[in-house]
């Protein structure tokens, strides 16, 4: 291995050393290789060297830069004064030039046509003067003589008969009698020739004219032809690759069916107009049913028909419609088929089958259950007939078509029915006041009331034209106090059906605050300050319902999770206040909290922020449901009481049976309720129990500060006689408790200061001074030093802008000299060929005069 290694080495150090030449003229530098010219190059000393200063203009190139300057000042100064006194401006010398359109009349039109044409005439006569040449164009038939030629070669009769006129043979037989016909006399052989020459030309001729035909198709035909000719050309030249994949693809894709143009986004404006003509149209269709206006006589006039007809366009005519049943032959032959029989029998057919099929399945429940259900159907069907009215008018109209009916209580209801059904008008103005908007109302079951608001809203849509834009503010107020006076007097009896007439009118006015979103949102903070007024005069009670509802609407229409909203944010904090302040008496009270609480985690469900006040709730209703002795306290934050009859409300009797009780949640009649029983002192604990697990489950899992808001629960809770509540309460209380110890028992995270960067080792640092030049100068102040270094600078660029501007004349000055010397040469030059051309004209002079004497002598 050493003695291959040292071999190696060796070769590649005499390569090396093979390589070097011994010409000393190979590593010289060419002449025409870049270099700089040692007497070009400005070497600028400096007076002292300073170490880390990088010198830029320690050598500069005079030449270099002056042909720099020269070249940019050539392609600004120089062009700017070659354009010098040209303005490139075209200038409008026409008759009426300031006249507009409707004043240029056909007189000033005329007048400047002539103007124009005289112009044209002046300057040819102007350019013919001196003009030697004949510009003349000579014309032939319309047409000038460039358009006629054709490029042919036109050969006179003469020349094409000049190989065909006089051979050798003919003129030994003529001139020398020569030849078969030498009996024939001279004067007879002429007149053949001249007759044969006369034959020929005319034959010739009408070859020429069927040639020139024939040119003249083809150069009209000749474009069509070019194209084909030119395909087969490139065809054959270029031969083609076989198709690949993509070809394959793309010619699959151009062959495939396209898609169907759909039509254009209609703007909302044409949308809302769109909308309110189909409200209009349904609403006079059903003016016009309601009038009868539509229905035809029962006599019906049949038809002319002759003996001879054989019903062949009968189905086409629509004589099937009409109630007479006409004779017909079957396909057997058979006379006495019915038409129109067959159609009615097969339709009456189904109709008895789907009623019967209806009879039976009614036929297994109760009467009462079975009237309940139709009804239920029944509105179904009109919240379906009023909110897809395109749907509904066709159905509507077979509804009307005469069916057989079992029952009179079935045809009376479907009676009713229609008359609820087409009792809502497809338009319907905005009401003035309130009063009337109330009592229209008033006249519609709470499911048509929604579809009457949904046609108010479209037939006043604010992008309609001639439609106030207030309309839908006033409507959306109107709203407001409708919904304050169905829950200012709710019962027991209705305040579910108010909860769902709210739900279902949710959309209409999440449609109304967004047409117009601040007017609206003003107009629902009015009345929550109104509200939270009515609550500072007694903060010890709560709310009305009414008042609750509105917190409600919030929730539903606006945005909770802003860190600041105008509208969200104050009603945040009304609950806040109401849930701290007032007491709890009743069953009214406790309902009416819990129901504050669900609607505060709702605002609080996505932004994962909670009001104090939420828990404090919370563990007052745990603690009202502990049952305690007289002389017992449980410590609570106000507004509960530690002790007293209020302090166990909830607190179930050990003589009370609950086992029996189903799970259920809170009641809307729960509202409105004063008494407390015990089957609602469960469901408010059950309640509490659930709000409590998905608190701490879902919207305090990652707060910091959860375990200190969870350990106040688990003493009350231990302290619960789970053994008198149901099943399900127990399954709740185990769950609640288990998610709440683990969420106390978290540790929290010791505090611990920010990490402090290590202090550096204080180093011997030299101390900077700004030198803005190397002069020496006495200390000044910051503003005086920026101000000296400032004239400095203005001092400096006014000198360079002085010497630039000595230059630019300098430059401008050279570029007139040349100018002159230029037009001087050219004059001299030209005063040069006169003078030669005189001198040879003076000379042909001479010559002549010359002449004239010699012939003289």
């Amino acid at each position: 291995m050493g003695v291959k290694a040292k071999k190696s080495n060796a070769d590649a150090v005499y390569s090396k050393k093979s390589g070097k030449t011994s010409n000393p003229f190979d590593s010289a530098i060419s002449q025409t290789s870049k270099r700089l010219n040692p007497f070009d190059v400005h070497v600028n000393k400096e007076k002292f060297k300073i170490l880390g200063r990088i010198c830029k203009h320690d050598r500069g190139l005079p030449g270099v830069s002056r042909a720099k300057a020269l070249k940019k000042r050539a392609e600004t100064i120089g062009k700017q004064y070659e354009v010098k006194h040209k303005t490139n401006k075209f200038r409008d010398h026409r008759i009426g030039k300031h006249l507009t359109g409707e004043q240029l009349t056909e007189s000033v039109m005329n007048a400047r046509y002539l103007a124009e044409k005289l112009s044209q005439v002046r300057a040819s006569n102007k350019a013919q003067k001196f003009n030697l040449n004949d510009d003349e164009l000579l014309t032939h038939r319309g047409q000038t003589l460039e358009e006629i030629e054709k490029y042919r070669d036109e050969r006179s009769d003469d020349e094409e008969l000049e190989d065909e006129g006089l051979d050798a043979e003919f003129t030994s037989a003529a001139h020398f009698g020569g030849g078969a016909d030498a009996t024939q006399d001279r004067q007879t052989a002429i007149e053949e020739m001249i007759s044969e020459q006369k034959r020929r030309k005319i034959e010739i001729a009408k070859d020429k004219d069927e040639v020139h035909d024939l040119t003249e198709k083809l150069d009209a035909n000749y474009k069509d032809l070019l194209s084909l000719v030119a395909k087969a050309t490139k065809d054959e030249q270029i031969a083609k690759p076989p198709p690949d994949d993509y070809d394959k693809l793309l010619k699959e894709m151009i062959f495939e069916p396209r898609g169907s143009v759909t039509d254009k986004l209609i703007k909302p404006e044409d949308l809302a107009k769109q909308e309110a003509a189909r409200l209009e149209q349904l609403e006079n269709e059903r003016l016009r049913r309601m009038k009868a206006d539509d229905e035809q006589p029962e006599t019906t006039v049949q038809p002319h028909r002759s003996a001879d007809d054989l019903d062949d366009g009968y189905f086409a005519t629509g004589i099937e419609d009409d109630a007479d049943d006409t004779l017909a032959y079957d396909l057997d032959g058979n006379l006495g088929t019915h038409l129109n029989s067959k159609k009615d029998t097969s339709k009456v057919q189904s109709n008895d089958k789907s009623e019967d099929g209806s009879d039976d399945e009614g036929g297994e429940e109760d009467d009462d259950e079975e009237e309940e259900s139709d009804s239920d159907s029944e509105s179904e069907a009109d919240n379906l007939s009023d909110l897809k009215a395109t749907d509904s008018e066709p159905d509507s109209e077979s509804e009307q078509a005469p069916q057989p009916k079992k029952t009179k209580s079935k045809s009376q209801k479907q009676k009713v029915s229609e008359t609820i059904e087409t009792s809502i008008p497809y338009t319907i103005k905005m009401p003035k006041t309130y009063e009337d908007f109330a009592e229209l109302l008033a006249k519609y079951t709470p499911a048509q009331q929604v579809t009457v608001v949904e046609r108010i809203i479209k037939c006043n849509h604010p992008k309609l034209e001639g439609v106030n834009r207030e309309d839908v503010v006033k409507l959306f107020g109107f709203l407001l106090h409708y919904i304050k006076d169905m829950f200012e007097d709710a019962s027991e009896l209705d305040i579910g059906s108010h909860f769902k007439l709210v739900s279902q009118l949710m959309p209409h006015l999440h449609d109304l605050v967004h047409l117009n979103i601040d007017r609206m949102s003003n107009t629902l903070l009015d009345v929550i300050k109104e509200k939270y007024a009515e609550f500072r005069k007694n903060h010890k009670i709560y709310s009305t319902l009414d008042t609750l509802i509105y917190f409600k609407i919030v929730s539903n229409l606006y945005s909770t999770s802003d860190f600041r909203h105008p509208l969200a944010t104050p009603t945040y904090i009304f609950m806040q206040h109401m849930l701290s302040r007032a007491r709890v008496r009743t069953r009214q009270d406790i309902a009416m909290g819990l129901f504050v609480v669900t609607i505060a985690l709702e605002f609080g469900s996505r932004s994962k922020r909670l009001l104090p006040a939420i828990f404090n709730f919370l563990q007052g209703i745990v603690h009202m449901a502990i049952p305690k002795r007289q002389q017992e306290r449980v410590e609570i934050a106000p507004p509960f009481e530690q002790d007293g009859p209020f302090s166990k409300l909830l607190a179930i009797p050990v003589t009370s049976d609950t086992k029996a009780l189903q799970p259920q949640k809170l009641q809307p009649a729960d509202l409105v309720t004063q008494t407390i029983d015990v089957d609602f002192r469960v469901r408010a604990l059950d309640s509490t129990l659930c709000l409590l697990k998905q608190i701490f489950e879902e919207q305090m899992g990652e707060h910091t500060g959860a375990c200190y808001l969870a350990a106040p629960f688990l003493p009350l809770i231990e302290q619960l006689p789970m053994n008198l509540y149901p099943e399900h309460v127990q399954q709740h209380c185990a769950e609640a408790k288990s998610t709440l110890k683990s969420v106390a028992e978290q540790k929290m995270k010791p505090l611990a200061p920010p990490d402090k960067k290590p202090k550096a080792l204080r180093l011997l640092e030299p101390r900077f001074e700004m030198v803005y030049d190397d002069k020496r100068r006495p200390k000044m102040s910051k503003q005086k030093e920026e101000r000296a270094k400032l004239l400095h600078k203005i001092k400096r660029e006014k000198k360079g802008a002085i010497r630039e501007i000595r230059r630019d004349t300098a430059f401008v000055q050279d570029l007139r000299l040349k100018q002159q010397i230029q037009s001087d040469n050219e004059r001299r030059e030209k005063v040069k060929r006169i003078y030669q051309e005189a001198s040879v004209q003076q000379g042909e002079l001479n010559e002549l005069a010359r002449a004239k004497k010699r012939k003289k002598f």
